[in-house]
């Protein structure tokens, strides 16, 4: 018996992952992270998967790996069988997976766009789970979705990638200033740039929150004549811990007023809303969710996603 060629020819059914990442991340870098090996284990997968093929699936260039348009059949057949066996589930678990749905995000995600779904009957009908994308890069976060362990990923990047379904759900193009009802600028409704600049100000940093990273120097247009830099007494990734500490002290902060409306109408914290100087000119920031094309809950997580929209749009 020839038992090197009993050996080549047991598949391993591994491969398919192996291509399928590769195909869809474009280089084995990328895979790598997707799939949470080695490069080079990534190569020799590779290799392996080739040995069962006479035409050959990658051709090199000046990016990397370029699929054959043999790989991409293979590729689609492949996708064809994943499907198939994710088909076999019994209708009871494949249900109950299929109501779990877990969102991607940041402090902000669970906070804000969560809360605004616990008044609705989407609750009565899936069970939701925050995970964080603390220290997690784009790349990460794409691998997650991919694998599903997340459903759903909410950032304010635009994700250009064919495997992933990007819609916008939020836009915050006004802005607000607020403080604690103690504070001594609590009785202005609208702050001087000698008010905004003179104040100290609480900070919010987090992944998927992108207006607090607005340069100092772009907060106002040219035409300004006070040009100066904000003072940063606080600094946080929690959005419910800077609010509160600028409740409880004389702490200024920057923030969409979306966002501070809902912290003050819904959530009751003791805050005032001011406008900020009117020679401040914010650029306006875009949110998204995205989703990878092949998740098996995809018609739920496009209700979802709608609902997300449809609630951020009736919060100016």
């Amino acid at each position: 018996m020839n038992w090197s060629y009993s050996v080549k020819k047991e598949f391993d059914y591994n491969l398919i992952k192996v291509l399928d990442a590769v195909i869809s991340a474009g280089n084995v870098t990328k895979a790598s992270k997707r799939l949470a090996v080695t490069p080079a284990a990534v190569s020799i997968a590779l290799t392996r998967l080739q040995g069962f093929y006479n035409e050959a699936l990658f051709v090199r260039g000046r990016s990397g790996l370029i699929p054959t348009m043999k790989a991409l059949e293979i590729h689609e057949r492949f996708c064809q069988a994943i499907d198939l066996i994710k088909l076999t589930l019994t209708p009871q678990k494949q249900s109950a997976e299929r109501n779990k749905i877990t969102i991607l995000g940041g402090d902000i995600t669970e906070n804000y766009y969560l809360s605004q779904l616990y008044d609705d009957k989407l609750f009565e009908r899936f069970t939701f789970r925050h995970f964080s994308n603390r220290n997690r890069d784009g790349e990460e976060m794409k691998r997650l979705l991919i694998m599903e362990e997340c459903d759903i990923a909410i950032s304010p990047t635009l994700v250009n990638d064919n495997d992933f379904e990007c819609k916008p759900i939020d836009n915050f193009k006004h802005f607000c200033v607020i403080c604690g009802k103690d504070n001594l600028l609590s009785e202005l409704s609208q702050l001087s740039l000698h008010n905004f600049f003179s104040a100290h100000h609480a900070v919010f940093k987090a992944n998927d929150y992108t207006a607090v990273t607005i340069k100092d120097n772009n907060l106002y247009n040219n035409n300004a004549d006070y040009k100066e830099r904000r003072i940063v007494g606080y600094k946080s990734d929690s959005l419910t811990g800077l609010i509160s500490i600028v409740e409880r002290t004389q702490l200024v902060a920057l923030m969409p007023l979306k966002v501070a409306t809902f912290f003050k109408n819904q959530r009751k914290y003791n805050i005032n809303i001011l406008q900020p100087p009117r020679e401040m000119l914010i650029k306006p920031i875009n949110v998204y969710a995205y989703w990878h094309k092949r998740n098996t809950k995809y018609p739920h997580i496009e209700e979802i996603v709608t609902m997300l929209h449809t609630l951020s749009a009736f919060r100016h």
